[in-house]
């Protein structure tokens, strides 16, 4: 009787099979390459990763349920154009569970299997999956910062809900909270349109605060503390304001998805358009984004191009141009209060040294002034000095007398000036000035 040889087991470590089970408990369905991106970026064969996902199939915690082609091509058919198609990967119940027990995530957070999505090719998976490798090759995140498909009720009742693509919490890269939502542009901008005013919807509902208790006598009188809603799902996120959304599209030419984010824009405004705080006295003014949603938007292509941190990002606000940014960059708001208030300050301050040097000229010009007024005032209260006696002399009896003469000049008088004391004197001196003295009476000069 012939043997039959039995086909070689695929070998695999423990950590290559815990790695596939954790990124498929977040991205639901994968394929093998994706994995390999996500938790071995560094190599190209996905050998590695077929081989866990073969041993993992066998041990029923995966499952492959269809590739990539989908019903409208063969897995590895010779006449299918484009990328070869891959083998996609989900999870069963047995591998949900392992999945969350490696990720430390209850039943609440894990969400569900994505049963049967892989028979369809899985293609809105695939650019979620897409979005992630791109995020994480360009440095922002692991797999433990993701989840995928996260509901937010937008109502008590929990059976109206918005349902985020992809949930970002990477505090260290800058990005405590980020929402993501993939368009593959099969739907009218309208229902998009629609899914950012829903996400509107769950930033502005409220809820009572948990760690506050409400009593019978509060609810009645409507005195309850409440919370946004949201802050109770994440918090401490320490966002100044709403969380951020960011849109990915693809699915179509550059062209159509420009215009298709241009409609998005226009059609959404009432949700991210900043109030307008203007004051005219001041000629400036700042823009004021409460309750408003911080939206970016960009192609898949160029965030595979560029990474998240390069030219990708073009936020929707006033003030913004066309321009793509980094995405921090992007999320920064311009115009703020806080720029205003810095700016007003200056304003102040510079108001300020204008006034004191415009008071201290003042007080200079006053005390200028005031000094004149005494030196007039002064001069007016002084008392008079005659004039000196001499005929047409015009000095006055205080007028000082020459001090580099040898002459012997008579002490002031009250009478007659210094000079013509000098000059006196001048003319008594000697035999001449004593005859003089003797023929005039005595007393006459």
């Amino acid at each position: 009787m012939a043997s039959t040889e039995s086909k070689p087991k695929p070998r695999s470590t423990v950590r290559d099979q815990k790695d596939a089970l954790r990124v498929l408990g977040v991205l639901k369905v994968a394929t093998a390459t994706q994995i390999l991106n996500l938790v071995r970026p560094h190599l190209t064969d996905n050998k590695v990763m077929r081989n866990a996902l073969l041993v993992l199939e066998a041990r029923g915690e995966v499952v492959s349920e269809g590739n990539t082609a989908g019903p409208a091509g063969r897995f590895g058919a010779p006449d299918r154009t484009g990328e070869p198609s891959q083998k996609l990967w989900g999870l069963t119940p047995a591998g949900l569970d392992a999945a969350g027990r490696l990720l430390e995530r209850g039943p609440e957070e894990m969400g569900g299997r994505a049963r049967g999505a892989g028979r369809g090719g899985a293609p809105h998976a695939m650019g979620v999956n897409a979005t992630i490798v791109a995020f994480s090759r360009g440095g922002i995140g692991d797999v433990a910062s993701w989840r995928t498909e996260v509901p937010h009720a937008l109502a008590t009742s929990g059976k109206q809900n918005v349902r985020a693509d992809a949930l970002l919490r990477a505090k260290e890269a800058g990005l405590p909270l980020l929402m993501v939502e993939v368009d593959r542009a099969t739907e009218p901008v309208e229902r998009v349109a629609d899914k950012l005013a829903a996400y509107a919807a769950c930033y502005r509902r409220r809820v009572n605060d948990p760690g506050t208790p409400s009593t019978w006598t509060s609810r009645r009188t409507g005195e309850s503390d409440t919370v946004p809603y949201w802050e109770t799902l994440y918090p401490e996120t320490g966002l100044p304001g709403w969380p951020p959304l960011a849109f990915v599209f693809t699915g179509a030419g550059p062209r159509a998805l420009h215009n298709r984010m241009q409609e998005l824009a226009a059609l959404t405004r009432e949700y991210w358009a900043a109030d307008e705080c203007w004051y005219a006295q001041e000629d400036d003014g700042y823009l004021d984004f409460t309750d408003k949603v911080p939206l970016v938007l960009t192609t898949l292509d160029r965030l595979q191009e560029h990474g998240p941190h390069g030219p990708v990002w073009r936020r929707v606000a006033q003030e913004r141009g066309q321009e793509f940014e980094p995405l921090l960059t992007a999320l920064t708001d311009t115009r703020t209060l806080a720029a205003y208030q810095q700016r007003a300050r200056k304003r102040r301050a510079a108001a300020e040294a204008r006034w004191q040097a415009e008071q201290a000229a003042r007080e200079a010009k006053q005390q200028q002034q005031l000094q004149q007024w005494q030196a007039e005032e002064d001069k007016e209260r002084a008392p008079a000095v005659p004039q000196c006696a001499t005929p047409h002399c015009e000095q006055l009896v205080d007028a000082p007398v020459d001090w580099y003469t040898d002459i012997t000049v008579p002490p002031e008088d009250g009478i007659y000036c210094g000079p013509c004391r000098h000059d006196q004197a001048y003319r008594n001196r000697g035999l001449r000035g004593a005859l003089r003295r003797i023929r005039k009476p005595s007393g006459d000069a």
